[in-house]
């Protein structure tokens, strides 16, 4: 299960050798294109579990070139294993039982590439993982570089029990859902048959569920703790926006927990501090992190990516209407604003959308994006409320 591959992709390149992480900042001979990407982020949980592989674009500018007909492998130390099937391009995934995984015990991968290179990563133990006992949160005001910036929000936390030195590194993902209201306008379309016609109610949504893995990262190693129940770690602030909404309605986040060994925890640390210290656009070369996965055959072929086996543990939160908190909306979000005159709309311009809304008795109509007549538009939208809402 790799779900934040992309992100770290996207962020930066990662690699790990085996032992301490090492950051090196690489030649311009070193940022070819078609460097081999593995990603295998795999878990305890029963279910399928999926391995990515795929070729670098660059490595200043990360992007990913799937890489289909690999033979794909995970390995548990008894020698029993698991073929990875390609079940879309660059994407290797099998249904994981649960007396294959088996906590204690140490796996690895095993990837034979259509050019007939063998790669293989380090071994790495399954470990038990803490429950998280609670989740709550509080209403904070966050203040930036002025007081004018400050905003108020809340703020998640967990609470969870060390009780076990098995529990060596923590690490873990959040997940955030919340519920968007579109303004109750009428909606219109410009369809490509050059005809104005109302919105069906097929197309004009005005409640959705947007969800979207947040890409902090979080860390922590717990061997300088004494044992007991470790209370408020605290995650990111979600702020109070008005045009967001994200608290306006019903927000809810998804706090999984991760148990991992001293390499994954090193390779996660060093990954945060590159992406806190470069952004999300790399102003300078990146520091680039060496990969726990080698070249059988050729120790000094460049590899990127890492590969890592972790106890898990989950739990969600919400947050419906905090107290404290201003939750009126931005009355003038995609109010329809009349614009002056366009040019000659081609059909390569259609469809476009309009609205009426009513202000002060009176009733406005003009061009507005497609997000404000049809909520699922926004990325990672759905008409369909999860299960859980």
């Amino acid at each position: 299960m790799i779900k934040s591959s992309r992100f770290i992709f996207g962020l930066l390149f990662s690699i790990l050798l085996a032992g301490c992480v090492e950051r090196y900042y690489p030649e311009e001979d070193d940022l070819i294109t078609g460097t081999l990407v593995i990603n295998a982020h795999l878990t305890n949980q029963p279910g399928y579990q999926e391995i990515e592989i795929s070729r670098s674009v660059t490595l200043l500018f990360p992007s990913a070139d799937p890489l289909s007909g690999a033979f794909t492998q995970l390995i548990r130390e008894d020698g029993e294993l698991r073929v990875f099937p390609e079940a879309k391009p660059g994407f290797y995934g099998y249904d994981l039982d649960e007396a294959f995984l088996q906590t204690g015990s140490s796996y690895m991968i095993h990837v034979e590439t259509p050019d007939g290179n063998v790669y293989e990563s380090n071994f790495d133990e399954l470990r038990p993982v803490p429950e998280i006992d609670s989740i709550y949160y509080e209403v904070e005001l966050a203040s930036y570089q002025t007081e004018g910036d400050s905003i108020d929000g809340v703020r998640f936390y967990v609470d969870f029990t060390y009780n076990d030195e098995e529990y060596e590194y923590l690490r873990w993902e959040l997940t955030e859902t919340y519920e968007f209201h579109n303004p109750d306008m009428e909606g219109f379309i410009w369809d490509v048959d050059r005809r104005v016609k109302p919105l069906p109610d097929t197309s004009n949504y005005r409640v959705c569920y947007i969800s979207q893995n947040l890409s902090q990262i979080y860390s922590m190693e717990l061997g300088s703790l004494d044992f007991g129940i470790y209370v408020k770690k605290p995650f990111s602030f979600v702020p109070n926006d008005q045009q967001a909404q994200k608290l306006k309605h019903k927000y809810s986040v998804l706090v999984k927990q991760y148990s991992i060994g001293e390499e994954a925890f090193h390779y996660w640390d060093e990954l945060k501090k590159t992406s806190q210290e470069q952004g999300f656009l790399f102003d300078q070369q990146p520091a680039l992190l060496k990969s726990n996965i080698h070249n059988v055959n050729n120790e000094s072929e460049i590899i990127l990516g890492f590969f890592s086996m972790s106890g898990v543990s989950e739990t969600r939160g919400f947050a419906e209407k905090p107290g404290g908190l201003d939750l009126s909306l931005y009355e003038w979000y995609c109010f329809p604003v009349v614009k002056g005159p366009r040019g000659r709309v081609t059909i390569s311009d259609l469809p476009m959308y309009f609205a009426r809304a009513w202000r002060d008795g009176e009733s406005v109509y003009a061009e507005v994006n497609k997000h404000c007549v049809d909520c699922r538009a926004y990325k990672k939208s759905t008409e369909i409320p999860p299960e859980f809402w």
